[in-house]
């Protein structure tokens, strides 16, 4: 008979969870502004009757993910609805997704979620559904481990000890490592528990189940562990194969083609900001870069102006050491004769579209990252100078429509007198011309959104989240 999971009444929470430990709901959004859609989500759950459980990191739910993404168990016959209650709770709590990745048994969403209120704040989270578990379309648990679960804070979660062995199990698998942070949880959830976990991890066969064991109980040994991380997944495949192969072959087929998907289709997006220097372009990535961080648990890539797969120029003229940060003369270098320039925008353009197919594009196919460029090759048709390029703009445009375009490019702008008083570093007529170009630009690119920076720092970060959030929804 399949176990249902229910809320238990609020006075018998602290009889319940192993710790004695209960967490307790913060005085305003402020301290946690994901709590509305964590409440919202695990209630949804509740109401529906889904088998599910964290899987870890749950002392602070629901009000609180602190800090870490939110890690679901999920039974098979219950995905579709867990799936379907997850996107009404992002759209209910105005929050939207970044992006989605799926494979076997494996679903990702990043959620960006903006402020419900005068106190609340911008926040991300990550949430992954296990649909059961998987190596590479191999099963790893049997429902069983379901039955393990107990209610934390009327939140249905896993024993620690099981999620250690987990944790360390996934590790091994997929980063060929046994990290510490789960020993000792995996190691007494074996003491105590071990016919459980070991019937809930039987589809893994018993050679593996040995070498796992082996593996926790000995603990870290650096000399030998990634010999005996290896052994341990031959294990696991050869079991599953000799059990059943056809549907081993089967999840193993659309495991490899969700990749193959998503290098078609990425889940992630590559963004260019674009803007004169003074505009406050390099100030606003800053000052959204934490908020991005979290939304995508750390996959924002920054690249600055380009992928520079490719060695910049300088060093084929024998010079060892590049300057890095801010140009504070960018026109400072005479620009090249026309052969030089139409060298010089080869290969930056080869750059691009190299850095792109080689270094990006890997990145968002693989998950719902962001890969953000702090100018980009526009820039070589708006502002040829700083690149010492002495061709016609209608060369140097050329070249940029051969490179990929971004999914997104901000524009931020503000009038030439405010951008000369940021920064002196260009004439104000040269300064007036680039704002002219930039503008130009924005209204030619259906990809461009233009963001004005007349304020201060806050005002603009505000203007480029939602200008984000706006995209993120169109996307959907």
């Amino acid at each position: 008979m399949q176990k249902t999971f229910v809320s238990l009444p609020v006075h018998a929470k602290k009889n319940y969870t192993m710790e004695g430990m209960v967490a307790h709901k913060p005085a305003n959004d402020e301290a946690c502004p994901e709590s509305h859609f964590l409440s919202t989500f695990f209630r949804a759950l509740s109401d529906a009757g889904v088998r599910y459980a964290v899987m870890r990191n749950y002392d602070a739910l629901p009000y609180s993910s602190g800090g870490s993404d939110l890690d679901i168990l999920v039974s098979p016959g219950d995905h579709i609805k867990v799936r379907t209650i997850l996107f009404q709770s992002i759209q209910e709590t105005a929050s939207v997704p970044v992006g989605v990745a799926e494979t076997v048994g494996f679903f990702i969403v990043y959620v960006l979620g903006r402020p419900v209120s005068n106190a609340a704040t911008w926040w991300g989270l990550r949430v992954d559904l296990n649909v059961g578990l998987f190596f590479k379309g191999v099963p790893l648990v049997s429902e069983a481990l379901l039955d393990s679960a107990y209610m934390y804070n009327r939140v249905s979660v896993l024993p620690r000890g099981i999620a250690g062995v987990l944790g360390v199990l996934k590790e091994i698998l997929n980063n060929n490592d046994m990290p510490s942070r789960y020993h000792h949880g995996a190691r007494e959830a074996l003491e105590s528990k071990r016919e459980s976990v070991w019937r809930a991890l039987s589809p893994m066969g018993h050679r593996a189940l040995d070498l796992l064991h082996a593996l926790i109980t000995r603990g870290y040994d650096e000399k030998n562990v990634k010999t005996e991380c290896r052994r341990l997944r031959r294990a696991i495949m050869l079991h599953a194969f000799k059990e059943k192969p056809i549907g081993v072959l089967q999840r193993r087929f659309l495991f490899e083609w969700s990749k193959v998907h998503r290098l078609f289709r990425p889940p992630g997006v590559m963004i260019a900001v674009l803007g004169v220097d003074g505009s406050g372009k390099s100030t606003v990535i800053e000052a959204i870069a934490p908020v991005l961080k979290e939304t995508t648990h750390n996959a924002l890539y920054i690249h600055h102006l380009r992928p520079s797969l490719l060695p910049p120029l300088a060093r084929f003229r024998g010079k060892k050491s590049v300057q890095k940060g801010p140009v504070l003369e960018p026109h400072g270098a005479t620009p090249s004769g026309v052969v030089g320039s139409l060298l010089r925008l080869s290969y930056l353009t080869l750059d691009y579209i190299l850095g792109y197919w080689i270094k990006v594009r890997p990145i968002i196919a693989k998950q719902p990252a962001i890969v953000l460029f702090d100018r980009y090759a526009y820039d070589m048709a708006m502002d040829p100078r700083r690149f010492r390029i002495g061709v016609s703009l209608k060369v140097a445009k050329w070249f940029t429509k051969l490179v990929p375009k971004p999914d997104l490019i901000l524009c931020i702008t503000a009038s030439p007198r405010v951008i000369n008083a940021r920064k002196q570093e260009l004439p104000i007529e040269e300064t007036k011309r680039q704002v002219d170009a930039l503008q130009e630009f924005a209204q030619k690119e259906p990809r461009a959104i233009v963001v004005s920076n007349e304020g201060n720092v806050e005002k603009l970060r505000v203007k480029v989240l939602q200008t984000l959030y706006d995209f993120f929804r169109g996307r959907i």
